[in-house]
């Protein structure tokens, strides 16, 4: 299929005065998507979100008409923060689409090279292949630009980032790089980012400036500016840190007990969460069943989380329900551990006796060893009498 001659589309003079109208409600209908999608909202302001996005298509259908694009030419936002999707997710989707068909068109931006990049409705683009499909309806938004990388993926964390199913293991990846995007310097501390975060909030705890951050979250960007630097960072590092998260309007309180803990799961837990749907609570309390905590090589303990994340999952436990679940798990594989460790001391005292070679020992020594022995065996036979009346 060609591409779209979007530039020619609207060549009729007599349309231009519509075609300025549609253009310019657009552009404002954009801006307020993006500004709902980048602070919490409430269940209400949620309905809202999704009318003007429907608004959007609506706008941009009248104005360029919808268009069946070829699924092969439609490329996944690269630097889309979202990367959980669940098979039961695609799998609903699917048949919702082979049911009723495809009532609402996904956002597409056209690329000079013939391509078009995702901009909304991954979900529908994922699912249509699963039934067949080879098309679908797309509208464009015409950006103007391709914009570079870091653009790119603030846009996409921006329009995203508070979306119900957006999901939070996704959001401390996406936060991660788009810090390092506005501040390439830190790239070399990747890794360090969620402890320097984590060591800033010690210190604001301290002083009680984290009692500022809810009011910081959503002012605007010349007061979170004078507010970062009123505040006594132990490094630029910490504030350009903060500088990035409260730009989002989230808060750091947040990120640093809830979010960026998750960069620590296991990549089994991590797989679970984004295909299997386990909730981000739960992965955390069954990445406690570690090697180190289970006294078992890594192979042993990733097992053991897998069974448990698919019974957790399948059974649909509770927080509580799971949290009991790994402390008895833990209780289990302690007590074996006991048991093994005591194991051990008996075969190893055993060994000891039996290599004793008492060729090397002259009269009076053996009588001293043979006594010693005699004296061990009888309190041996005590504790086994103990043992039976017990």
């Amino acid at each position: 299929m060609l591409k779209p001659d979007i530039s020619n589309a609207f060549a009729n003079a007599g349309q231009s005065q519509k075609i300025h109208h549609l253009t310019k409600r657009v552009e404002e209908l954009e801006a307020e998507i993006n500004q709902l999608r980048a602070v919490e909202v409430d269940s209400e302001e949620k309905i809202v979100l999704e009318a003007r996005i429907q608004e959007l298509v609506t706008e941009l259908a009248d104005k360029q008409g919808v268009s069946e694009v070829p699924i092969n030419l439609i490329d996944r936002n690269p630097r889309q923060p979202r990367q959980t999707f669940t098979k039961a997710s695609i799998q609903g989707m699917a048949e919702l689409l082979r049911k009723q068909g495809q009532h609402t068109p996904v956002i597409l931006i056209p690329l000079s090279n013939g391509r078009y990049l995702l901009f909304d409705g991954e979900r529908r683009w994922r699912s249509a292949p699963e039934i067949g499909w080879n098309t679908l309806k797309a509208v464009f938004l015409l950006t103007g630009i391709e914009a570079d990388d870091r653009e790119l993926h603030r846009q996409a964390l921006s329009t995203t980032l508070h979306r119900e199913d957006l999901n939070t293991l996704d959001l401390a990846e996406s936060l991660i790089q788009q810090i390092i995007y506005d501040y390439p310097e830190l790239s070399e501390q990747k890794d360090n980012i969620p402890r320097l975060l984590n060591a800033a909030m010690s210190r604001l705890e301290r002083n009680r400036k984290n009692l500022e951050l809810s009011e910081i979250r959503i002012a605007s960007q010349e007061n979170q500016r004078q507010w970062l630097e009123s505040v006594d960072f132990k490094s630029a590092e910490e504030q350009k840190i903060f500088d990035v998260i409260l730009a989002l309007q989230l808060n750091p309180t947040s990120i640093d007990t809830n979010i960026f803990p998750l960069l620590k799961l296991s990549t089994d837990l991590k797989s679970a969460i984004r295909e299997e749907g386990l909730e981000a609570s739960k992965a955390r309390e069954l990445n406690k069943l570690s090697a180190t905590q289970l006294k078992l090589n890594e192979a042993q303990s990733r097992k053991i989380r897998v069974q448990l994340a698919q019974r957790v999952i399948q059974e649909r436990l509770s927080l509580s329900q799971t949290k009991a679940l790994v402390k008895e798990t833990l209780s289990q594989y302690k007590s074996a551990n006991i048991s093994s460790n005591e194991n051990k001391k008996v075969i190893r005292t055993v060994k000891t006796i039996r290599s004793i070679n008492f060729e090397e020992f002259h009269h009076n020594q053996l009588e001293e060893v043979r006594q010693a022995l005699q004296s061990k065996l009888q309190e041996i036979d005590k504790r086994i009498e103990l043992s039976n009346k017990g």
